[in-house]
């Protein structure tokens, strides 16, 4: 705190001593107000991992392929993504056939076949990704005229990882 020293002379008017006083506090509080205490802070924070949502699959009619004794038909579906990453399917796995006419065309006339080394990519956010697993669906060198127009639904495990 700085003072100036100042002379009064006293000509009647005590108040003018008092004032000037009054001033030169009032510098002096505001000066210790602009100054402020620097502060530090400790402790721990979160972060959360989501948990993953499986990819959902659902079969597709692509072009009509199988005839008795064919070995390289095609799989197609389509997939959706929920996920915030993208996910890339390396091998398939095979499930249940079924067919739509089981009556006319059983399911036993068309084998499927598992399937590695792929490369089935989907987008994060994908909503209805299209996707083709080439030459793994075989239709019965005996199969029945009742096959003819007939699709067969096939169940199947994708396996990968986040891209």
């Amino acid at each position: 705190m700085k003072f100036s020293y100042a002379k009064a002379v006293v000509v009647g008017n005590a108040k003018t001593i008092v004032v000037s006083l009054l001033v030169g506090a009032t510098a002096a509080t505001a000066g210790a107000a602009a100054a402020s205490w620097i502060s530090t802070a400790s402790g721990a924070g979160n972060a959360k991992a989501l948990s993953a949502v499986n990819v959902q699959v659902v079969a597709a009619t692509g072009a009509a392929d199988l005839y008795p004794g064919f070995t390289q038909g095609d799989l197609h579906f389509t997939s959706a993504n929920t996920n915030p990453y993208p996910v890339t399917f390396t091998s398939m796995t095979a499930g249940t056939v079924t067919s739509s006419d089981p009556v006319n065309c059983p399911s036993t006339e068309v084998t499927v076949a598992n399937a590695t080394g792929l490369n089935l990519a989907v987008p994060a956010g994908a909503t209805s990704q299209a996707g083709t697993i080439s030459n793994v669906v075989s239709m019965a060198a005996g199969a029945p005229d009742g096959c003819q127009g007939v699709v067969f639904t096939i169940g199947l495990v994708l396996s990968g990882a986040q891209a």
